[in-house]
């Protein structure tokens, strides 16, 4: 199972959104989508889906063109923030018509899911009467009770409680040991970083680099304060270390060997450390 897109463009009226060249999306792993707010991270994942068709480029899911062949779209689950879902009528009969609509419902499974999210007690309730929290646990609930082989979650921690959030990472994660592919988008660092293995910045449309999370080797971001900021300075120089000074911090990219080998001669050379902050490169991209 893989995904593959290929030049697809968007436009909103005369507003470009999506210039993506090309994207490659692979099984057992699990993606993170990040950018500022309407960047186009929604759109991508509307896109990807069929949910929006007045797109150009092409979308393969497991070889198949997504526009030619809207069948394969069966085998993914997608949750979004603006899911519509029948108010009007109970949790249960949500499950069971959104089940029965994909041709295929493990209501067993959907009740155990729910006593997981803590909503197993309103589910002969009208989702009217639901809070939101509660209703973005029924839409996560829905999207993860077909055993898809894609899924993909557009901001899946917002709005939950900490407890459902601890509980759906630990579940995506046993997931992605399956083989599922999974794509999730959020703007908070914490949660890209907790759970996926590769981060994909969206930026004026397109994809513009890839950071693997799994990579022992990666370089992370610094910014420190130090009582002598010349001699930091001569130091990260002598180690082949750029370095810029922004509001009297010392900010440069290192991995973790270089920085614990940086700490130790700062050391020895007496520099004193009054403050040491770390983060992944592509934080710029959530703030």
């Amino acid at each position: 199972m893989g995904i593959k897109v290929e030049k697809l463009h968007f436009n909103y009226g005369k507003q470009a959104v999506l210039r993506i060249v090309s994207a490659k999306f692979e099984a057992g792993k699990i993606y993170g989508i990040v950018g500022k707010n309407g960047v186009g991270k929604t759109t991508f994942f509307k896109t990807m889906t069929n949910i929006i068709t007045n797109y150009s480029g092409q979308v393969f899911i497991d070889g198949q063109e997504v526009k030619k062949n809207p069948s394969v779209l069966s085998k993914i689950g997608i949750t979004l923030d603006d899911m519509e879902l029948y108010k009007n009528f109970s949790g249960l009969f949500n499950i069971r018509y959104f089940g029965g609509l994909r041709g295929s419902l493990n209501e067993a499974k959907a009740l155990e899911m729910a006593k997981h999210l803590s909503i197993a007690d309103a589910l002969d309730k009208k989702v009217s009467s639901y809070s939101l929290g509660m209703g973005k646990k029924l839409i996560l609930l829905i999207s993860l009770m077909n055993d898809a082989e894609v899924l993909i979650f557009d901001e899946p921690f917002r709005g939950i409680d900490a407890a459902s959030v601890a509980w759906l990472r630990d579940y995506l994660l046993e997931l992605k040991k399956k083989g599922k592919m999974i794509l999730i988008s959020s703007h908070v660092q914490e949660d890209i970083e907790s759970i996926c293995d590769e981060v994909l910045p969206l930026y004026e449309g397109d994809f513009q680099e890839s950071f693997d999370l799994t990579d022992a080797e990666r370089e992370l971001s610094y910014s420190v304060v130090v009582d002598d900021i010349e001699k930091l300075q001569t130091l990260l120089s002598s180690m082949g270390i750029d370095a810029r000074l922004e509001d009297n911090k010392v900010k440069f990219d290192a991995n973790t060997a270089s920085f614990q080998e940086l700490f130790k001669k700062a050391a020895a050379d007496g520099l004193l450390f009054d403050e040491i902050k770390k983060e992944s490169k592509f934080a710029d991209f959530v703030k």
